[in-house]
């Protein structure tokens, strides 16, 4: 009767999610700039993508390359933020270094992935194969009410409940990623704050000058679906600077050309210091 109990709670828990979703995609009006003279970092290296950055204390947007801004794509390792986040709100992870996800000794494409991981590690190496175990342990039902509750991307995860972002039907754009990377960072995700404090952790990335830029990257190098992501946030004095960049991967150069062009933006859009 308890078990009984507690399902039929969560089912209308995450009924309620469901019905509540649309209001989350409302973003209040704020000026937005189209800097389309700054794509010429991407057409430089040979390929496209855009940028979206968004200022929290004055409410401003930059677009670099405005065609492709709400185009949506898989959203690759990007979605090992909300993965974590959902790891760690269903109990799956109990923080940063427990459990231990063992290696189950298949080899893998990167040596960074062949070894035991801890939610930290596995981040930071972006394992594949552990960030899927926390998929399936999560289970896919747990897992549609929270992307739903998040109101990330298209909340559609169809496709196998281990892969979804990776071959399956979510999508996201760039200003949905800043979009959901706001409601993280200021709050209003329905996580506990000690569980947002541990993923904004693990996703520090590396301080320049007095800025820190958090973040995380995504790929799929190949096929029709490929993209490649940085999508994070800058925390410099009392402003921060939440955002986006895709692009193709038309070349294996195009993997450091993420960071590189990223980081070259957000320097000249004034987020880090110039160096």
């Amino acid at each position: 009767m308890f078990f009984k109990a507690r399902a039929m709670k969560f089912l209308l828990t995450a009924l309620a999610f469901i019905l509540a979703a649309p209001a989350l995609a409302q973003m209040p009006e704020r000026q937005v700039i189209v800097r389309d003279e700054l794509a010429k970092a991407f057409t430089d290296i040979g390929t496209e993508g855009t940028f979206v950055m968004l200022e929290t204390k004055k409410n401003r947007i930059t677009v670099v390359n405005a065609e492709r801004h709400k185009k949506d794509f898989l959203p690759a390792s990007t979605f090992k933020i909300p993965n974590a986040l959902i790891a760690l709100e269903t109990g799956v992870v109990k923080d940063a270094e427990h459990p231990v996800f063992k290696w189950d000794g298949v080899k893998r494409e990167l040596e960074a992935w062949n070894k035991d991981q801890t939610l930290r590690s596995g981040f930071r190496a972006s394992a594949v194969w552990q960030f899927q175990e926390i998929a399936r342990q999560v289970t896919a039902t747990r897992m549609r009410v929270y992307i739903s509750q998040f109101g990330y991307g298209n909340r559609n995860i169809g496709g196998n409940e281990d892969s979804f972002w990776l071959d399956g039907k979510l999508r996201i754009s760039a200003l949905q990623q800043v979009e959901f990377l706001e409601r993280f960072y200021i709050g209003k995700l329905p996580v506990h704050p000690k569980n947002a404090g541990i993923v904004k952790d693990i996703m520090f990335l590396e301080k320049i000058g007095n800025a820190i830029l958090r973040g995380k990257t995504g790929w799929i190098p190949s096929g029709d679906d490929k993209i490649g992501w940085l999508v994070g946030w800058v925390e410099r004095g009392e402003e921060a600077y939440i955002f986006a960049l895709n692009l193709d991967p038309n070349e294996e150069k195009h993997i450091a050309a993420r960071t590189a062009i990223a980081k070259s933006l957000l320097a000249q859009l004034g987020a880090l210091p110039k160096q």
